[in-house]
């Protein structure tokens, strides 16, 4: 009794040993197949990554990270779900990637920090968004791991294209008009602003630049129909904002898109009509 107590007594330090040396091997574990430079450029090229996690933000020494990489010669695919650390927080990417002739693409990216979920693609400019394929368990979602996009998931991005069509006085045919759209996950509305060029005039003789005129700034109704929850390409996205200034003090606003093309409409009834749409 008294020596199966003692090495009892022994065994548990060992344990415990073994198992913080595995917690604390998991993220090199993920990192040692190469991708992990890439993951992080993803992450620093996101302002709000950056301002949750530092600008130092890196593969964290200490945590649970879960997944597999596959490579076979200059190809594979990886999926992780990988703990990072920073001056400024932690949190967690959950990614998928794809190896190409020896180069790693980030096919999806995702930070789960400081209570927001954000699609570090989306938020730190265009990216390749496509299934990395199957293998590479972890990730987020089914399927072999991948990232399973939903109707209900956040959304932040940009979107900027010509005027085709417009009776404003000041914003002509051929203007270019840029905006930002921000939603949260699960909300109705997104906020929502956009900022058009007005049309080249003469002052003094001298010809002026054309000038950023903020049409719109409001939360419209959104609406988000997924369709490969892998992908993003295929994705349609519905906004609308009916009333005009003379009821809310902002235009009407209407996007109707798909992918990375789309129709924005802005329209207002004071103190003139007109009707604005721009090809996105």
């Amino acid at each position: 009794m008294v020596g199966r107590l003692r090495k009892a007594l022994v065994g548990i330090p060992i344990v415990v040993l073994v198992v913080a040396l595995l917690f604390a091997a998991t993220p090199f574990m993920a990192t040692c197949g190469g991708h992990d430079e890439e993951v992080t450029a993803v992450l620093l090229r996101c302002p709000r990554a950056v301002e949750l996690i530092g600008d130092d933000a890196h593969p964290a020494k200490l945590g649970l990270a879960c997944g597999s990489t596959k490579t076979s010669g200059d190809s594979g695919t990886a999926g992780w779900d990988l703990p990072y650390t920073g001056s400024k927080g932690r949190g967690t990417v959950s990614f998928r990637a794809w190896k190409d002739r020896g180069e790693w693409e980030i096919g999806t990216a995702v930070l789960e920090a400081g209570g927001e979920t954000i699609d570090l693609l989306l938020c730190g400019g265009p990216g390749p968004v496509r299934n990395a394929g199957g293998g590479g368990g972890g990730g987020t979602g089914g399927g072999g791991g991948q990232l399973a996009q939903t109707n209900a998931d956040a959304a932040t991005a940009t979107f900027d294209g010509k005027v085709i069509r417009s009776n404003h006085p000041t914003i002509l045919t051929g203007s270019t008009c840029q905006g930002t759209m921000k939603r949260e996950r699960g909300a109705t509305t997104a906020a929502v602003s956009v900022t058009c060029k007005a049309g080249v005039g003469e002052s003094g003789g001298a010809q002026t630049p054309p000038a950023d005129v903020a049409l719109y700034d409001g939360e419209p109704r959104f609406s988000m129909n997924v369709g490969d929850p892998s992908r993003r390409e295929d994705d349609q996205m519905e906004m609308e904002d009916a009333k005009t200034s003379e009821q809310d003090k902002s235009p009407g606003c209407r996007l109707s898109g798909a992918g990375g093309s789309g129709t924005l409409t802005l329209w207002d009834t004071t103190p003139a009509a007109y009707e604005i749409v721009v090809a996105l």
